[in-house]
């Protein structure tokens, strides 16, 4: 699927925006009732989010095996290559495209700055490290590939021997719960959405909600010793830089709300249970909605719709051997359709659009063949007009083969979409023609057809006709009580519209003795395509 950066990056931002704003107003009330580390796990929505809108909807899975591509030489065939013409969107995507180089190169320089004024960082036998002259900022951690916990030059003098423990375990807690994976992931989404200003204000949440997590983690496991606790907080140097890549004390964590958290009851079990399946149901719940309120991926051909000059096209498509063949008149810019009959194996389906090429001796195609379900192709050629042109598609070491055969003349004379001859597009509905069934007094009797039903566009554009018998049930009281299709040629094509344009119409019920009663009507709709307007041939 062919996707529109600039558009996904527009709905990846509406979407974590409105998580943010989400998470922003749930994180108070939720620390509240449930604890810090409950607020901590709601920020995992965010990226969920944001990867759910990436995920495709209705997109077209292709072919595992390559396509080789084989042009014989019935006709003139050559790749389409379309005019550059740039307009101001699209630089749009490089300015995004340097505003993350920028981003990135920024948070690089403050981790170097960081890692810098460490001056020099000796292991002891702790396995722990200690920078020689550096304090602000330490304890820390830093390294997503290999964690090494940072301690301050003064570390020993600085604390006691109690809450050397407890702040070694704090920083422990912060490799064994991933912290610094999680503040990666941050860091990336700050650097790709670097315009959105919601962000900063965001970040410094989640950081404060991460050390708060890490507090209250600690405080579970050493009960005893929360006065201890505020006081290593209350020695510890902050530093007001952020460390991208790490887990240190800043000045964006508040101290008065991490000493408020220590007074706060150690969650009980049902607590943690409770903050887990609300993280669960909360990432679960926006990000299926993020990925559902996205449009299903729109057609190849879409972007290619337009008015133009009217073309008469012979085209023939075969895949292993089933064969089909059409002739119609199609404006530039629209699609038509072919597929194989119903039951046949390979299934396939070939969408195409004719257009203007530079050259008024050509014209081009282009178009997408799928193979049971799946995209195999997307031919583009240029072809000059009156030639057959053909080209062949297949996989290499077997595997369904499609072979394309066209033959394209321009009907002389430019039209816009609305003049000219009427031409079936989903746009514009060819009506049936409907001729109820005269019955008698004492039957049931249709008195109003103003919906008539919507010729199926496909059909149109392959110029299928048919007709559907419909035998409708009508109450006492006029109203359809049930509608069955009795018969219908071709069956598969027209017997939905069928119904559900019979679905609205008004019955007269049928009459006994004066009275009415239960009857049945038999209606015969008729789909035809005037035949000025398509010839359809199949093979």
């Amino acid at each position: 699927m062919d996707a529109d950066p600039l558009a996904m990056l527009w709905e990846a931002t509406l979407a974590s925006s409105a998580a943010l704003l989400l998470v922003l107003a749930m994180r108070r009330p939720v620390r509240a009732l449930l604890g810090a580390s409950a607020a901590y796990a709601l920020w995992l929505c965010v990226p969920v989010v944001v990867l759910a809108v990436l995920l495709p909807r209705g997109m077209d899975a292709p072919l595992a095996l390559p396509v080789a591509w084989q042009v014989a030489p019935v006709g003139a065939v050559a790749a389409l290559q379309p005019r550059a013409q740039w307009h101001w969107h699209q630089w749009l995507l490089p300015l995004w495209a340097a505003g993350v180089l920028v981003a990135m190169a920024l948070q690089g320089w403050r981790q170097q700055r960081f890692q810098r004024g460490l001056g020099v960082v000796q292991r002891g036998d702790d396995g722990l490290y200690r920078s020689t002259s550096a304090t602000a900022g330490l304890p820390a951690v830093i390294g997503l590939v290999r964690p090494r916990i940072l301690l301050p030059a003064d570390f020993d003098r600085r604390y006691t021997a109690q809450e050397k423990v407890l702040v070694i375990a704090h920083e422990r807690l912060h490799v064994r719960r991933g912290d610094l994976l999680a503040n990666a992931l941050a860091a990336l989404l700050g650097c790709l959405f670097w315009f959105n200003p919601l962000l900063p204000f965001a970040m410094r949440r989640f950081r404060l909600d991460q050390e708060l997590a890490c507090d209250g983690r600690v405080i579970a496991r050493h009960p005893h010793a929360r006065r201890q606790y505020g006081e290593a907080m209350l020695k510890t140097q902050v530093d007001p830089s952020l460390l991208p890549l790490g887990c240190h004390w800043q000045a964006s964590h508040p101290l008065k709300e991490r000493i408020d958290m220590l007074k706060r009851p150690i969650p009980s079990p049902l607590h943690w249970l409770a903050s887990m399946l609300l993280a669960l149901v909360v990432t679960a719940a926006t990000g299926y909605l993020a990925w559902a309120t996205q449009p299903p991926a729109p057609s190849p051909l879409a972007s290619m719709a337009g008015a133009g000059p009217l073309y008469s096209v012979d085209v023939r498509m075969e895949v292993d051997g089933n064969a089909r063949a059409v002739r119609l008149r199609e404006r530039a810019g629209r699609t038509f359709v072919l597929r194989s009959a119903d039951g046949t194996t390979p299934a396939w389906k070939a969408e195409f659009v004719v257009g203007q090429a530079d050259d008024p001796a050509q014209a081009w195609v282009a178009g997408t063949i799928h193979i049971d379900g799946s995209q195999a192709s997307t031919p583009r050629m240029l072809v000059a007009l009156g030639e057959p042109a053909r080209i062949t598609t297949g996989a290499p070491g077997g595997g369904p083969v499609a072979t394309l055969e066209l033959t394209v003349l321009r009907l002389g004379g430019d039209q816009d979409a609305t003049g000219g001859r009427q031409q079936p597009t989903d746009a514009m509905q060819v009506p049936a023609r409907i001729a109820a069934a005269q019955a008698d007094p004492e039957q049931a009797a249709v008195i109003d057809m103003t919906r008539p039903p919507a010729y199926p566009p496909e059909a149109a554009r392959q110029g299928i006709g048919g007709q559907v018998l419909l035998l409708a049930t009508v109450a006492a009281d006029g109203s359809l009580r049930d509608v069955q299709v009795e018969r219908a040629e071709p069956a598969g094509v027209f017997e939905q519209v069928s119904l559900e344009a019979a679905r609205q119409w008004r019955f007269r019920p049928a009459m006994r003795d004066g009275s009415a009663v239960e009857g049945w009507v038999r209606i015969p709709v008729t789909f035809a395509i005037p035949e000025d307007d398509t010839d359809t041939v199949e093979n």
